[in-house]
């Protein structure tokens, strides 16, 4: 038995607009989760990139030894574009400085330390040749690393320690020689 058209209440549409507005939500929420996460992992990775950039720059500034004593500002290019990227601030601050004894250098040539070396005659007239000191020192290095990525304003800052051998009238302001 079939119930008349006017007898019907519209149940059915009611409940169709209510699922219809659970989906739209649910869609609404989907999106803006997948637009969170997209966010979060595009921040990760302009932090990585600055932090490798950071880290570059250190390994150029250590790769003269002289230039560690100094503080520094290098503009790297990630992308190869021919614009500058990140910037990095390179500040060094001498943790300890000891000049180096004779008894206690490495003379084989792959060491570098052969070149330190005062023969026993030349001790006359030879500054540190009494003390048993060498013409090397070691000092030892905090290299705070500041890197700021361009167009995202993405800062990390580091800390490296780097030892270098110099040479010992370089530190004797600083330490007994």
């Amino acid at each position: 038995m079939r119930t008349p058209l006017r007898r019907q209440q519209g149940a059915t549409l009611l409940i169709g607009l209510i699922m219809l507005v659970l989906l739209t939500l649910m869609a609404t929420t989907t999106f803006r989760l997948g637009k969170s996460n997209l966010q979060i992992v595009g921040n990760m990775q302009f932090r990585n990139e600055t932090v490798r950039a950071a880290e570059e720059a250190v390994e150029a500034a250590i790769s003269v030894p002289t230039s560690v004593s100094v503080a520094s500002t290098t503009s790297v290019d990630i992308n190869a574009d021919g614009t500058s990227d990140v910037t990095v601030n390179i500040t060094p601050t001498l943790l300890q400085a000891h000049v180096l004894k004779n008894s206690a250098l490495n003379l084989t040539a792959a060491s570098g330390q052969l070149g330190c070396t005062l023969g026993a005659a030349q001790a006359f007239g030879i500054v540190g040749a009494a003390t048993g000191n060498s013409l090397c020192a070691l000092t030892l290095y905090d290299l705070k690393v500041a890197a700021t990525e361009a167009s995202t304003s993405t800062s990390v800052e580091l800390h490296q320690g780097v030892s270098v051998q110099v040479p010992a009238d370089t530190v004797c302001s600083l330490v007994p020689c």
